[in-house]
């Protein structure tokens, strides 16, 4: 019988080089699982914040660095009086890609209520959409932040630290 004998290192003792192969071989392998969770939960927020009113809202990114990048979400909301409904359409995730409209108002017999209703609709609607450009700005600058940090030597560093990770000289991960 032959014993074989390696030395293991936690991730503050490697190399320099030993370090960057870890954490690129980390990145290369992480999904962002927990992207999801925390952007729809920052969505929910947001439409609190914005006082807009949903309970069917689907939230859609591609987070990737490339063209065509970006958040939108769909479904039915409520805002300062007015429904509208938000569909994603294409194949892109960025806040043009949606088609928003407005539900239609119920005529009355009233010309100048009528004409009141439409211009406040018409007001509502154009607020909806800067709103909704907005939220999906800052949705999709939280993304990029949280994939930045979850990208990051620190919290690479953080993870190996918390769950005990040791590694090869050449920053082979050792499970």
């Amino acid at each position: 019988m032959k014993t074989k004998t390696i030395q293991l290192f936690d991730f503050e003792e490697l190399s320099e080089d030993a370090k960057e192969k870890a954490l690129n071989r980390h990145n290369e392998n992480n999904e962002h699982d927990y992207l999801s969770e925390d952007l729809n939960e920052y969505l929910s927020q947001l439409l609190t914040e914005n006082k807009i009113n949903s309970d069917d809202a689907k939230l859609y990114y591609s987070l990737g660095y490339c063209q065509g990048d970006g958040v939108c979400f769909e479904g039915n909301f409520e805002y300062q009086g007015v429904r509208f409904n938000v569909k994603h359409q294409g194949n892109y995730y960025h806040s043009n890609s949606v088609n928003i409209e407005m539900e239609d108002n119920e005529d009355s017999d009233d010309d100048l209520k009528n004409d009141l209703i439409e211009v406040i609709s018409e007001k509502a609607e154009d607020n909806f959409k800067e709103v909704y450009k907005e939220i999906c700005d800052k949705i999709e600058k939280s993304g990029y932040e949280i994939i930045d940090y979850e990208q990051s030597e620190e919290a690479f560093k953080e993870l190996c630290d918390a769950n005990e990770y040791t590694f090869r000289e050449n920053g082979e991960i050792e499970n």
